[in-house]
């Protein structure tokens, strides 16, 4: 090969690497309205949540909540959370986890963890972003959580 031929193999591999490293960085950026809301056909809507706290301790509970109001309205909270994939998380502080059922028979989980990891679970979909988990990177007002359980 010619060394012409070397620059051109070299700077096609280059490019290859470069492509991927751009493309995993773009992938670990995501939203909750990304990962969730968009994927709710329009016809279809949350009609229950069930809310509980620490599943993996034994005074755990469980809300059911159905008030469409209030479903809304957390959801609303939810959509403008901005996500960046984690591979660090601490299973020791509190962990909320949320099942949403929505018209269609479909299930969503959502599980915080700590104070700022999420882990979004979409029973229609496998892709790999769900198996993820995310830090949020914006503010997000926890209390909303709480206030869910009272």
């Amino acid at each position: 090969m010619s060394k012409r031929s070397w620059y051109v193999f070299l700077t096609l591999c280059a490019l290859i690497v470069i492509s991927g490293i751009v493309y995993d960085a773009y992938q670990s950026k995501a939203s909750f309205k990304e990962l969730l809301l968009d994927h709710l056909k329009e016809s279809e809507k949350i009609i229950e949540m069930n809310v509980g706290k620490n599943r993996f301790r034994s005074d755990e509970s469980l809300t059911k909540i159905t008030d469409q109001a209030t479903i809304d309205r957390f959801m609303d909270s939810l959509s403008e959370i901005k996500l960046r994939k984690s591979d660090v998380w601490n299973y020791d502080n509190d962990e909320y986890e949320i099942r949403l059922y929505t018209s269609n028979y479909r299930t969503f989980g959502v599980s915080f963890y700590g104070p700022d990891h999420i882990r979004i679970y979409n029973s229609a979909a496998r892709h790999k972003r769900y198996g993820w988990t995310y830090r949020i990177v914006n503010d997000f007002d926890r209390s909303v959580l709480e206030g869910l359980l009272k």
